[in-house]
């Protein structure tokens, strides 16, 4: 369901990914450390606690390293800091649902879908999904480290602000593609239906102590 929250978040998060990765195209840190708290700020809507505590510590760094604190040479390190953390959120969302005992993330959204098929063959279907996104934003994290670390900023702000955002879109619709053309498995795939389950909070209920 949509809420004023949901699009405040969403266009903050959207706004944030674009400032960070302008601020490393014109070289103009400041643009950057405010898009980063812009990002925070929209972190700051949705987690668990502890996700908050962690967005609202980077949205005061961000603050502080804009108005001009902060030691020299850190900066492209913390405008990436933020976009990273959310990729690792993401993959350790996928990856813990795939622990012993635990129901796969996308499972999970296939089973509250009323319209969605349920067999044994779609349960190995969305275990597998799950772990392909898992290993996606996985690969995301660990490609935008290796190129920060080598001091390719600008490639790593390419990866983790337009690249992991455009390739989850793309991974998404692919695997809506591939369910339209296995009807007789899936039954009807629809977009925007899986859209309104994983925007759905009871999607989310009971996350952590499933099994």
């Amino acid at each position: 369901m949509l809420t004023l929250r949901r699009v405040i978040r969403s266009i903050g998060a959207l706004m944030g990914i674009g400032l960070i990765h302008y601020g490393f195209i014109s070289d103009h840190s400041a643009v950057g450390f405010y898009g980063m708290a812009l990002l925070a700020f929209a972190g700051l809507f949705s987690g668990p606690l502890i996700f908050r505590l962690v967005f609202l510590t980077i949205g005061a760094i961000a603050l502080f390293a804009a108005a001009g604190f902060g030691a020299p040479g850190v900066g492209p390190y913390m405008l990436l800091a933020a976009p990273i953390f959310i990729n690792l959120m993401a993959m350790l969302i996928f990856g813990l649902t795939l622990l012993p005992g635990r129901v796969p993330l996308i499972t999970r959204f296939s089973r509250f879908d009323k319209m969605q098929t349920a067999s044994p063959a779609v349960d190995r279907h969305t275990r597998l999904i799950t772990a392909l996104w898992a290993g996606y934003f996985a690969t995301i994290v660990i490609a935008t480290a290796l190129m920060a670390f080598t001091g390719a900023f600008l490639a790593a702000s390419w990866i983790v602000t337009v690249i992991s955002p455009a390739g989850s879109a793309v991974l998404f619709l692919l695997e809506h593609l591939y369910r339209h053309f296995r009807r007789d498995l899936f039954g009807q795939a629809s977009v925007f239906r899986t859209l309104r389950v994983i925007a759905h909070p009871e999607a989310w209920r009971g996350l952590v102590h499933d099994g």
